[in-house]
């Protein structure tokens, strides 16, 4: 009786915690703010703008027109312009749900710290949040570009970036920290909006922006260059080249994964800098232009030297850019040499800035080429021609 008592009273209490609405906010009263934009007005306002669900619209097959909404606001500060926004809601906002985040070019040069400030104190901002520049572009152009292939275009840059290779869902995170280490600068990637043969526009994925310490944009990556940067930092999964072979008059293309890479720096007495970088990767032909039988080793062999002396030309071209021109360390070159010079990073690293374009560089890469597809020789070219 006595342990019958005690269990009714448990469960009484379970009863208590598990049941009610505590924030007493139900769904219906809640807008769901599924992407939103910042961008830089002439007269130096923010306008910021939101993309919000309309639940009736989602599911079923309804024909009344886009599950979405966007809705905008201006102010002085962003936490201004966003209160503009509120004001034409019958909802609360929730940000919970909120995947793409995309910044004008404008705002990203004249810098975003402040709107990071923000971000980082308001606990309704998801930290796997991707944050991106519009190349050439507003963020409210970004938000307002119909998406074919998805019910709500907001998501169609994450799955872009997905289904190149790369990583998503962690853009945010890696900026902040990047711009809290000593030596990095943070990056960020970047889509820009293009029309193709039809006179609709559509959403590309562009490659990294770069940000020096003043959360200033500086310049960008192309795709292929961000590809080998993030070959580097091995926050790749897939690549795909082609690359002229001279000795056939052809070319060849290849698809590459299973990516790794290896940093070794040294350091002189006099704090100057070298760094050998060594990417390997492997692959498949996924292209043969060429006129060689490619079931021959040897021609395997030619073909996979003259893409890694290439990839490597192209690698190192990549770094150039980066320290010639940006200057500014977004390789993690600093992680490098702290981890394995601890004493020189000691006394260089107040200096990172002013060494970082110096530090001599020397990239090698290597493929391995293991299959060649269904057929070896190519197929558009006739048997006598064939080498």
């Amino acid at each position: 009786m006595k342990y019958r008592s005690g269990a009714i009273l448990l469960c009484f209490a379970c009863f208590v915690i598990a049941t009610g609405c505590w924030d007493r906010e139900e769904l219906s009263d809640r807008a769901f703010d599924l992407a939103a934009s910042t961008d830089l007005a002439k007269d130096g306002s923010y306008l910021s703008a939101g993309q919000f669900i309309i639940p009736s619209r989602v599911s079923g097959k309804s024909s009344d027109g886009d599950p979405y909404f966007i809705e905008t606001g201006s102010g002085k500060t962003l936490l201004d312009a966003v209160q503009q926004t509120r004001q034409k809601l019958s909802r609360i906002i929730t940000r919970g749900h909120r995947r793409n985040y995309y910044i004008g070019e404008e705002l990203a040069k004249h810098g975003i710290r402040d709107m990071l400030d923000g971000f980082s104190r308001d606990p309704g901002n998801r930290i796997r949040l991707d944050i991106w520049v519009v190349k050439g572009g507003k963020g409210l152009e970004a938000l307002q570009v119909h998406y074919p292939l998805e019910k709500i275009p907001s998501v169609a840059s994450v799955k872009i970036h997905r289904a190149i290779g790369g990583t998503t869902g962690t853009s945010y995170l890696d900026f902040m920290m990047a711009a809290s280490e000593e030596g990095s600068s943070p990056t960020l990637p970047v889509v820009d909006i293009i029309k193709g043969n039809s006179p609709q526009e559509t959403i590309r994925f562009y490659g990294r922006a770069i940000f020096n310490h003043d959360y200033k944009l500086v310049g960008y990556l192309n795709f292929v260059e961000g590809a080998y940067r993030q070959w580097i930092l091995r926050k790749i999964a897939y690549l795909d080249l082609a690359e002229e072979i001279p000795e056939t008059g052809g070319s060849a293309g290849v698809i590459i994964h299973h990516f790794g890479s290896s940093l070794k720096s040294s350091v002189s007495d006099s704090d100057k800098v070298k760094m050998e970088v060594v990417l390997t990767g492997s692959g498949h032909v996924s292209e043969n232009n060429t006129n060689l039988n490619l079931n021959n080793s040897e021609n395997l062999l030619l073909v996979q030297n003259e893409i890694n002396k290439k990839t490597s030309e192209h690698v190192l071209a990549m770094i150039t850019k980066v320290q010639k021109q940006y200057g500014t360390d977004v390789l993690g070159f600093n992680h490098i040499v702290n981890r394995q010079h601890p004493a020189a990073w000691n006394r260089m690293k107040g200096q990172w800035d002013r060494i970082f374009p110096e530090i001599e560089v020397n990239v090698k890469v290597k493929i391995n080429l293991k299959y060649v597809g269904l057929v070896g020789p190519p197929l558009q070219y006739k048997e006598s021609e064939i080498k």
